[in-house]
């Protein structure tokens, strides 16, 4: 049978696997009864025999081989660290050149136009290069003031940067022989600029520099002050009379929208501090404007001037009636606290605009953060503005708009700008009417 099966296998083609051999009767045994007690082999091995015990050995972790050898390292004193402190950028220990100084100037500069509100972190190491200049060194004074001033004149956006970089300068290096009287040299650059104020009106290629000029000095008398003989700061006398009311008559005095918008700027961001400062001029006469708001009362029927410009000048003189916004008070505001309080009036005016930081998270103001009212000029429409001149000088009412024809209409709930057809609750045209009967004909009655 198994020849019969394996032949089968054999010519179907399948593998044959014999099974597997029983184990010898001995092996049998062992697996059953385990192995045999008296034929396990017997071991001296000790845990406590020779061979595992270590000899003993001289050698100690206090060894002369474990202690590392003396090298000669030096002793680093204090003297060493304050010169690796003293090491400048420009070279190895080498004061820089002004060369090196200027361009450094010049970088801090450019980066401040986008990061305005980091002015001490960028300037402190140009300051630094600035105060380490040897005082037999070529003075840089005055292409630094040049540098500065013409970037204050020609980038709207740099003004109160640059007058506050100004005021950052005259602190910093008054103690540089080279730099003490920075403040009277940057004083006297703007003087030569406002000698040439006929000559610029009378050129038109000229008056935006001349309004540039105008808004610079404006942001130079906010920002920059002089201490007097007991050590109170105050603001620079000549730059509110003559320098700013000149300024003021003769951009009047040739009336166009371009210079009566630079004029009324100019009054809106000035125009309290100016009345609070009267005192600096040594005579009512110099410290008066009067002349300037006469003058610009009278431009109000100016035929030449466009109706976006006389609104302006409408909210100027009611901004100027209204005591600029502020709260009248029988106590006047010291000179000392007069520019915080106009900075508080501002943030409350605006208190809808969104809020800036600068890097250590402290709230800035617009302008730290490179924004200013003119920044957004450019993406007003003309209508826009001209509608924003308007509501600003009061003759647009809340809920109101301006169509076309220059005529004032109110926003009514009659409009009728979305509607399509004649409205009522269930209105229906015919063919949705249609559809409708259509629809209640197919419904099946119910009795």
């Amino acid at each position: 049978m198994s020849s019969g099966s394996a032949g089968k296998d054999s010519e179907s083609g399948s593998h044959f696997q014999p099974g597997l051999r029983r184990p010898l009767l001995s092996t049998q045994e062992k697996l059953q009864n385990g192995l045999d007690s008296s034929k396990n082999l017997q071991s001296t091995l000790s845990v406590n025999a020779p061979e595992f015990v270590p000899r003993k050995t001289t050698f100690s972790v206090t060894a002369a081989e474990f202690v590392p050898r003396q090298q000669p390292y030096p002793q680093y004193s204090q003297s060493l660290y304050q010169d690796f402190q003293g090491l400048q950028i420009g070279g190895y220990g080498q004061p820089p050149t002004s060369e090196q100084v200027l361009d450094s100037f010049r970088t801090a500069l450019t980066a401040l136009i986008s990061q305005p509100g980091n002015m001490e972190e960028l300037m402190s190491g140009v300051i630094d290069q600035m105060n380490q200049l040897p005082a037999t060194e070529e003075s840089i004074q005055n292409k630094v003031v040049e540098m500065l001033f013409e970037q204050c004149v020609s980038e709207p956006n740099f003004r109160y940067t640059g007058a506050r970089l100004c005021r950052l300068l005259c602190k910093k290096l008054k103690s540089h022989p080279m730099f003490q009287d920075f403040r009277n040299v940057f004083l006297t650059r703007c003087k030569e600029e406002f000698l040439k104020k006929e000559e610029m009106i009378s050129n038109p290629k000229l008056i935006d520099r001349l309004c540039g000029f105008t808004m610079f000095i404006g942001e130079l008398f906010l920002n920059l002050e002089v201490e007097d003989g007991s050590g109170k700061a105050h603001k620079i006398g000549i730059l509110r009379s003559p320098v700013l009311k000149d300024l003021l008559l003769i951009l009047l005095s040739h009336p166009t929208d371009f210079t009566v918008k630079c004029a009324t700027q100019l009054l809106k961001l000035t125009g309290s501090t100016i009345e609070d400062t009267a005192y600096l001029n040594k005579t009512p006469e110099e410290g008066s404007y009067d002349e300037v708001f006469l003058q610009i009362r009278q431009l109000d029927t100016y035929p030449d001037l466009n109706r976006t410009s006389k609104c302006l000048i409408k909210s100027v003189l009611d901004l100027k009636d209204n005591n600029w916004g502020r709260s009248r008070s029988s106590n006047p505001p010291t000179p000392e606290d007069s520019y915080q309080q106009n900075y508080q009036q501002a943030a409350n005016f605006t208190q809808n605009e969104p809020i800036f930081y600068n890097q250590h998270g402290q709230p800035i103001s617009a302008q730290e953060a490179g924004y200013s009212d003119q920044a957004f000029d450019p993406y007003l429409q003309e209508e826009e503005e001209e509608e924003f001149a308007r509501w600003e000088a009061g003759e647009l009412e809340e809920g109101g708009h301006w169509v076309e024809g220059g005529d004032y209409q109110a926003w009514s709930d009659q409009d009728e700008y979305f509607q399509t057809g004649p409205y009522t609750e269930n209105y229906m045209d015919e063919e949705i009417e249609a559809a409708y009967e259509e629809f209640l004909r197919q419904q099946p009655s119910h009795h």
